[in-house]
């Protein structure tokens, strides 16, 4: 295994995988982007699952029909007041028409095994995933010998790499074998899936085939070689048995969407060609991992004992203490960060819920769902200077660009793009039939926002004049046509769906339902949409003529409506109420992802009462992904103890046996919604690592907010390498809470002039070139930055 260099990146489990029956839940992670594994752990008996991101199956497509014929008599009904009447008429009249999507799952490609002859039980034992070099280790004594196997996916080959080595007298006796992946988990909450067929398992000397087929009809699978130092060989049924060895190296190369023979013989080759030992594999695939992982550095001076804590022991004594410390602190940040770079690429697929590992083979929810969740995710990526992962998202819509307008004109006879907020297998059409994917209009908006915030953090011109604002205008057509103008004042939406709320009027049904008129969410993207594409196409020198007519369109944006509580109302439509049990996470928009809400007090105050409201009101609704948006939107409306409260109640009553986030509180501990199905949720986070990053530094293009929301337990620390929207580089920040110290240094990718917010109690900083500093509310305004030159503010507060 590498040298760590620094153990707050390290993650040191004391026991394997536990999930009884579903043990790849609890593995450690391991990626290079496309190809995952999944180390369950076991001393005497391990699984490594191996899966890859283009591995898809059971989705079926269709062709959408054109229903907006009936949107007149969905609206007339909504008029009425008949909103259960009105829900089911778009659905009704895509089924008659033959409308059948089927949505796709992830499929695990196989299961490595691995079984050792051990004279007594393990001891000593640990599990670690090396962060730094995306490696994982399974170490373990039995009697005076000491065993490690390692493995890791390389970034350089897209070849599985694993090895066994021992420390002490006794030799290494083990056995290999692929089998498909377990089929427990055919399992879902309602029914069994199908598995693979035409299953196939081969071995000869050194080396082990396996291959299945795919609903597609095409093959995937693997192929293997055992290399072993000393010792001999032999095949026993379908294992390859090694004993007396001193080492054993092997490698694994996956195929998906091939023949099987040829594909064997493929990879066989492939491996064939590979001379290296495992040290000088694993360093090259080390150089582009750190590349990426140490693009961003956070620390929250923990001391040493705590970062080299078992994380099993770390999260058991946050539930007897009822704190989460800095040391797990610092290793969720990483860990979100990690499971980027390893569960996705800026050329495949978007992180999905599951990322790179899943193991059912009809998973619950494993969808991606870009309703909030999905651009929750992808905000990490930009201010921690992942800025181009994004592009996987992009690519997605970009390339059903025609299905989109497609959805537009059938659902609605609108021209522009409608996005469902999940999409069919290999198209841009409604992913299913639900009427709340049909009624809820804001994806392409809220997907707009991710696109523009790219083209702030990175400055890059051409993506905002070719891609971002094309794809945004889009969006902006749509409402222009689907929006309707009251009494020549106000906009109204309908239908309208606020994601994933139920509204209070129709709550007594005891069922779910996906309909309403005027959902605040609708305007709020909206408003954002329209006040982005006007900044932008003026900052770009386009669109001038439409700029005129955006503009026009945002005065009839109808205002924020307010509770006589003070909080804010999810509908502006009298007829619907608000529902006190939903988390009702789309109606933060405002302050989550748009920045814009800062700029208006009353809006301000109203959304950090509304959020402390809900998270009581709803927590037993909550999933931990609800649980995360929370802990971004407290971050954002710089709250830091309820920021700190959210992810305290995520570990402590989310996370598993090795730092994944549970889909729900499971255990019944008080942190969420209970549910005995309780899939891993990687994504959770990631979006964990984004509100800790919200907790550190905010920005606008304008503004630099350093520390809005940090709590005791992060109140001291160093980060590195951190982006805003403003164009500069936080190269490194270094503060002390209790000592009231910081120092940032600062820089622009351009030439700029910006204002900076610290801390309110901020003393004026010395020898800079600034207008003025505020010091009733800590701001130095009109801050000069030359363009890649360092500049330090030492500040005391």
């Amino acid at each position: 295994m590498a040298v760590t260099r620094k153990p707050k990146n390290t993650l040191r489990f004391s026991q394997p995988s536990s999930w009884w029956g579903s043990q790849w839940r609890e593995g450690l992670p391991l990626g290079n982007g496309v190809i995952g594994a999944s180390v369950y752990g076991g001393a005497a008996s391990d699984v490594i699952m191996l899966t890859h991101g283009d591995l898809w199956w059971q989705g079926k497509d269709s062709a959408l029909q054109d229903v907006a014929e009936k949107v007149a008599g969905v609206r007339k009904k909504i008029d009425d007041g008949d909103f259960l009447g009105a829900e089911k008429i778009l659905s009704t009249e895509l089924i008659r028409k033959g409308y059948r999507p089927q949505l796709s799952y992830p499929l695990p490609l196989c299961d490595f095994k691995i079984d050792m002859n051990l004279d007594r039980a393990a001891k000593e034992y640990s599990r670690t995933l090396d962060m730094e070099n995306a490696e994982a280790s399974v170490s373990f004594k039995d009697g005076a010998t000491r065993f490690e196997r390692n493995a890791f996916v390389s970034r350089a080959r897209d070849i599985i790499v694993y090895e066994i080595t021992r420390t002490g007298q006794k030799n290494i006796d083990a056995s290999f074998k692929f089998e498909l992946h377990d089929k427990f988990n055919a399992r879902t909450p309602v029914a069994v899936s199908a598995t693979p067929e035409n299953v196939s398992v081969k071995s000869e000397n050194y080396w082990l085939y396996f291959s299945a087929r795919s609903s597609s009809g095409a093959d995937f699978g693997a192929v293997a070689k055992v290399n072993f130092f000393a010792g001999k060989q032999e095949i026993k049924d379908d294992r390859l048995v090694i004993t007396g060895a001193e080492k054993i190296l092997v490698i694994i190369k996956p195929f998906i969407e091939a023949q099987r023979d040829k594909a064997w013989k493929d990879c066989k080759a492939a491996i064939m060609e590979i001379k290296l030992p495992y040290d000088k594999l694993l360093k090259e695939h080390q150089t582009l991992h750190q590349k990426l992982f140490y693009s961003a550095e956070v620390d929250f001076a923990a001391d040493q004992q705590s970062r080299d804590e078992f994380v099993d022991k770390s999260v058991a004594d946050a539930v007897q203490t009822g704190e989460t410390n800095a040391a797990t602190l610092e290793k969720l940040w990483a860990f979100g960060r990690y499971l980027m770079i390893t569960g996705s690429s800026p050329d495949a697929r978007p992180f999905a819920p599951y990322g790179l590992w899943c193991g059912d083979y009809k998973a619950e929810k494993a969808q991606i769902n870009a309703a909030g969740d999905l651009q929750a995710v992808y905000d990490m990526t930009q201010s921690g200077n992942l800025n181009d992962f994004a592009e996987s998202v992009f690519h997605l819509y970009e390339a059903v660009m025609p299905s989109l307008k497609t959805n537009a004109s059938r659902l609605y006879g609108c021209r522009g793009i409608f996005v469902p907020y999940t999409t069919s297998p290999s198209t841009g059409y409604l992913g299913d039939i639900s009427d709340s994917m049909i009624h809820f209009t804001g994806v392409a908006g809220w997907l707009g926002n991710l696109f523009y915030d790219y083209a702030l953090y990175t400055n890059d011109q051409k993506f905002l004049k070719t891609r971002a604002l094309p794809f945004m205008k889009e969006a902006a057509t749509f409402y222009e046509e689907f929006f309707k103008l009251v009494d020549l004042k106000y906009y109204e939406s309908s239908p309208s769906y606020s994601p994933f709320t139920t509204p209070g009027n129709l709550a007594g049904t005891g069922e779910e339902h996906g309909i309403a008129k005027n959902a605040t969410v609708d305007f709020a993207v909206a408003r954002s949409l329209l006040t982005n594409l006007i900044e932008g196409s003026k900052s770009a020198g386009m669109n001038k003529a439409e700029v005129i007519k955006w503009e026009d369109m945002l005065k009839k944006i109808p205002p924020f409506k307010f509770n006589p509580d003070g909080t804010v109302s999810e509908f502006i439509d009298d007829r619907c109420t608000d529902n006190p049990a939903s988390p009702s996470l789309a109606l933060y928009y405002p302050v989550y992802p748009d920045y814009r809400c800062r700029e208006n007090a009353e809006l301000n105050k109203a959304m950090s009462a509304t959020a402390r409201k809900k998270t009581s009101t709803a927590k037993e609704n909550m999933s931990a992904a609800d649980v995360a948006r929370y802990a971004q939107v407290f971050a954002r409306l710089g709250d830091g103890d309820q920021f700190y409260e959210q992810i305290n109640a995520l570990v402590r009553g989310m996370a598993m046996n090795n730092l994944m986030f549970a889909e729900s509180d499971w255990r019944g501990m008080g942190s969420g919604k209970k549910d005995l199905w309780a899939q891993p949720v990687p994504y959770v986070n990631l979006m964990v690592t984004g509100a800790m990053q919200e907790a550190l530094v905010q920005s606008t293009p304008d503004l630099i907010h350093l520390l809005p929301a940090v709590p005791s337990e992060m109140n001291k620390g160093v980060l590195t390498g951190f982006q805003t929207r403003a164009n500069v580089e936080i190269s490194s920040m270094e503060w002390d809470m209790s000592r009231g110290t910081l120092l940032v240094k600062l820089k622009a990718k351009r030439a700029a002039v910006i204002d900076v917010q610290f801390p309110k109690t901020a003393k004026a900083p010395k020898k800079v070139d600034a207008q003025k500093f505020d010091d009733t509310r800590g701001l130095l305004m009109g801050l000069k930055l030359a363009a890649n030159k360092l500049v330090t503010l030492d500040i005391k507060f």
